[in-house]
């Protein structure tokens, strides 16, 4: 029996596949933009035949398929070709997004234009009803509002209908009954509430998220269709889970629902693996690196946790909604080196994606990227890209540095492409920086680990450069956010407003709330089974401030609120204000804005191969030697072979480790130790 994992990236499309004895296996295809479900199938035919057996027979040993739709939702958003959205609203609040909150990215540059509206004002129709902030009906719904406002969306082919009223969180009935007629009348039209997208304070935040989720909504439904249809074609009749953006799986039925919540769930399941391989060794604080032909996704966690984020702009669109924490940079293999106005070189964020691709792919590119200055650096071997399985242009490669940044700035192939390595490196540890050292945490304290097919080639620089004691490389490093996917829980995060000086918080009530949330989520998670919500994992967390504070501190909660709980609570959110802001104020009072459930279930244990120590490499394993840019020159240094290495084997650096789908660059004063649970421990030699 197998489990599999698909991750749909900019350039490539991942697989990865463990059975019931811990062995893995993967496998990438370039990804098809316009038709996702193509590169699956294609994927999944490739791991077939690698297995030795038909897709249909593969699939058939499947027992569990997990896959995403980030790629559609982003590249929706990016492109701006969702549906055509319209809007019902409390009358005299239709200008909510455009009026932004205030909020204006480049404050001072009046020139500066907002993003484009994904609902014009004309299609943003005011409904009279009104519920005060304690939830009693000012005004009762006017219904003839609500069926004027459908005739209007079907008059200009609206596709899917937002409802956002105010106060709408604290008394539902508003909203449902609109979504009740919206279904009557309008039963093609996709419905997005904002009690079921985001049911917390701050209008314009839930009014912006539930648009988006309208405007995602058709689009990401059909992606789910497709890729359902694909699989019962190839004669698959398993459930087929999608990851969101905060690394938690669910059905698809539940990505329908929320497609927003897809927006980031491509590299959110990167952390995940990162901290299921730092645990190995002890690592409880991890800094996951993915490094891929586009981007280069960077997290941290602590106590094998992932921080989220809400109230964020995907693309200039305010998104509510909890996303893992992850800064990504336009630094991939595919980033294209450029030189700017002023004669300096330049490293992305423009990419050559999979299409054309880095010159060396032979695909019609003909900019420099990172991974054509790799190959003509020598760590990575032409003839062995993918396991041999294509073969790069290395004089292609060539002729791209040399034209675009060779002659315009005096310098060899080989400095120019010295030259990209050194730019990209620099880009990514500055974005390693930002996310640990402008953010209190000292990164030498931390166990990085590598992903991405790029990312082992540049992984011993970057750590030399932040002195990072240790690296992990997993042999699965080219589909790390794949792995990540088959170590994900079942989960999903809900959401309460409480609006309270803390001093005046009711446990009781606020107990109330959980237990809501909880029995949402066992409808949403299909918690039926006794033994299953047993093992359920919960956290509980709120959004604290000082009063009189604009943004809010999100704090661990404790479980027994009656019983000291309040004031373990105080006591952590004046202590994680000065963890962010170095101050606390313990004499100001706080108060709690939003209450925040998370709801896990486990999923069941990676198998893990039975393995021995060896500590002789065997001598097959040594490929040869090459030259390769090394301290400033080039030298020759031993090549490996990873496939032939065994557990306990240690390689000392300067050499090259080749795996299949990824290549380790061991500089000088590392080696590197392969583990027989899967992957490479690289440290500094003593």
């Amino acid at each position: 029996m197998y489990r599999l994992g698909i991750d749909i990236g900019g350039t490539f499309t991942d697989f990865s596949v463990v059975d019931e004895t811990g062995t893995l296996s993967i496998a990438k295809v370039p990804s098809d933009r316009r038709h996702p479900a193509k590169s699956i199938r294609e994927g999944i035919a490739q791991v077939a035949e690698r297995l030795g057996v038909s897709p249909p027979e593969f699939l058939e040993r499947c027992d569990e398929v997990i896959t995403h739709g980030s790629t559609v939702a982003v590249n929706t958003l990016i492109q701006h070709n969702g549906a055509k959205v319209g809007l019902l609203c409390t009358e005299g609040f239709r200008d909510f997004l455009q009026m932004r909150g205030g909020h204006k990215e480049r404050r001072y540059d009046f020139r500066y234009p907002p993003p484009p509206e994904l609902v014009p004002r004309y299609l943003s129709h005011p409904v009279r009803e009104r519920v005060n902030a304690e939830g009693e009906v000012l005004t009762e719904l006017n219904e003839d509002d609500v069926l004027e406002g459908i005739e209007l969306f079907k008059a200009e082919g609206v596709e899917a209908v937002a409802v956002v009223y105010l106060w709408s969180f604290r008394n539902p009935e508003h909203e449902r009954r609109t979504g009740e007629l919206l279904a009557t009348h309008m039963p093609d039209a996709y419905r997005s509430l904002s009690i079921e997208v985001l049911p917390q304070i701050r209008d314009y935040v839930r009014t912006s998220t539930t648009v988006v989720n309208a405007y995602l909504g058709p689009v990401v439904t059909t992606y789910v269709d497709e890729v359902q249809a694909l699989f019962g074609e190839l004669g698959f009749g398993g459930d087929i889970q999608f990851m969101l953006s905060n690394a938690g799986a669910v059905s698809a039925d539940m990505l329908r629902r929320l497609p927003v919540a897809s927006i980031n769930s491509g590299p959110a399941s990167g952390p995940t693996a990162g901290t299921y391989f730092g645990n190995f060794i002890g690592g409880d604080r991890v800094l996951t690196v993915d490094m891929g032909g586009t981007s280069f996704d960077i997290s941290l966690a602590e106590q094998g946790l992932s921080p989220l984020v809400r109230n964020v702009d995907v693309h200039r669109y305010r998104v509510g909604v909890p996303m893992t924490d992850i800064n990504t940079l336009g630094a991939g293999g595919g980033s294209i080196g450029w030189v700017d106005p002023s004669g300096i070189l330049r490293v992305g964020p423009r990419s050559a994606e999979a299409r054309p691709g880095p010159a060396c792919y032979g695909h019609g590119g003909e900019l420099p990227t990172v991974t054509d200055a790799d190959v003509v650096l020598g760590y990575i071997d032409a003839e062995y890209f993918l396991g041999g399985g294509m073969r790069l242009d290395v004089e292609a490669a060539r002729r791209a540095l040399r034209t675009h940044l060779g002659e315009p700035l005096g310098l060899t192939e080989e400095e120019a492409a010295a030259g990209i390595y050194q730019v990209v490196n620099r880009n990514m540890v500055d974005g390693i920086s930002e996310v640990s050292i402008e953010r209190g945490y000292d990164p030498r304290d931390f166990v990085m680990v590598s992903g991405g097919g790029a990312g082992a080639v540049h992984a011993c620089a970057l750590a030399d450069e932040m002195e990072i004691p240790t690296v992990i490389v997993p042999k699965v490093a080219s589909a790390l956010c794949a792995f990540g996917q088959l170590v994900a829980d079942a989960k999903h995060d809900y959401a309460r407003s409480v609006l309270s000086n803390i001093e005046l918080l009711d446990p009781a009530r606020i107990e109330e709330l959980f237990a809501a949330m909880e029995a949402e989520a066992g409808r949403d998670l299909s918690l039926g089974d006794g033994d299953r919500r047993n093992g359920l994992e919960r956290r509980r967390t709120a959004e604290m401030r000082y009063v009189g504070q604009i943004h809010e501190v999100e704090v661990e909660m404790s479980d027994d609120l009656a019983s000291g709980g309040l004031e373990q609570l105080v006591a952590a959110f004046h202590e994680r204000h000065e963890t962010l802001y170095t101050y606390a104020e313990p004499d100001s009072p706080c108060e709690a804005i939003n209450v925040h459930l998370s709801i896990s279930v486990p999923r069941p244990p990676m198998p893990l191969p039975e393995f021995e120590d060896e500590s002789e490499v065997p001598a097959a394993a040594i490929k040869g030697t090459r030259r390769v840019w090394m301290d400033g020159e080039f030298r020759e240094v031993d090549v490996v072979e990873g496939d032939l290495l065994r557990p306990g084997n240690t390689i000392t650096g300067p050499a090259i480790v080749e795996e299949t789908t990824t290549t380790i660059v061991l500089l000088r004063d590392w080696e590197a130790r392969l583990d027989g649970r899967g992957f490479y421990e690289l440290s500094r030699r003593k």
